[in-house]
């Protein structure tokens, strides 16, 4: 029987005894929980760890990088499976690009989590079925590399309100550049306005990320 080292990081007490559940149905694996209470406590024994799963739905976009960032300082081997109850275009392709192996949509939790577990533990990146059926239809499989840092400094000056002469002025360009760009992101997440264009950044995680 494999036996597995497997660490939560869930700090919701009712997903964390579902997960158990669902790890005392797995016959076919033996399975040592370590449950955390923090991310301090977690780094201290990640080196004894196999796979860790850690919900990141309350945690914002700079947050979730330096954890993933400090977890791999430690030249750990571990693998990590991320849960998050946010599913949008954007935001998962940049969770997924922070090297982690598994991202499961809550509510795809009871069906995804032993087979995400076996995936991961043979080096096998993997998407729950509502992830993989988001970014398998979405338009916007390239849309980190189509924006530029230009337009995104764009977009939050547009989301903070200001004016296009206000932010031609702040970024010291032309007021042409700035309706260029909101068109270019208008285009991209294919919305007619610039009131939509907000709500759609929203929407995608682009507003929470920190700039390139």
């Amino acid at each position: 029987m494999r036996q597995v080292r497997l660490a939560l990081l869930v700090p919701d007490r009712i997903t964390r005894s579902g997960i158990e559940g669902l790890i005392k149905q797995d016959g076919s694996t033996s399975y040592e929980v370590i449950i955390f209470e923090d991310f301090e406590s977690l780094l201290r024994q990640v080196a004894e760890i196999n796979v860790l799963l850690m919900d990141i739905s309350g945690l914002r976009m700079g947050e979730i990088e330096s954890r993933l960032s400090q977890i791999t300082g430690c030249g750990s081997s571990l693998k990590v499976v991320i849960i998050s109850s946010r599913l949008a275009v954007v935001y998962v392709q940049r969770v997924m690009q922070l090297g982690v192996k598994g991202f499961i949509y809550r509510d795809d939790l009871a069906e995804a989590l032993l087979n995400s577990i076996d995936l991961v533990r043979r080096d096998v990146v993997t998407m729950s079925s509502q992830a993989l059926q988001l970014l398998t239809r979405s338009k916007h499989l390239t849309i980190r590399n189509d924006i530029k840092p230009l337009d995104m400094q764009v977009l939050r000056l547009t989301a903070s309100g200001l004016m296009v002469k206000e932010i031609a002025v702040e970024l010291n360009v032309s007021s042409r550049s700035v309706y260029r760009s909101r068109d270019k992101l208008r285009e991209i997440l294919d919305v007619p306005t610039i009131e939509t264009l907000i709500k759609a950044a929203h929407e995608q995680g682009l507003l929470d990320m920190e700039e390139d």
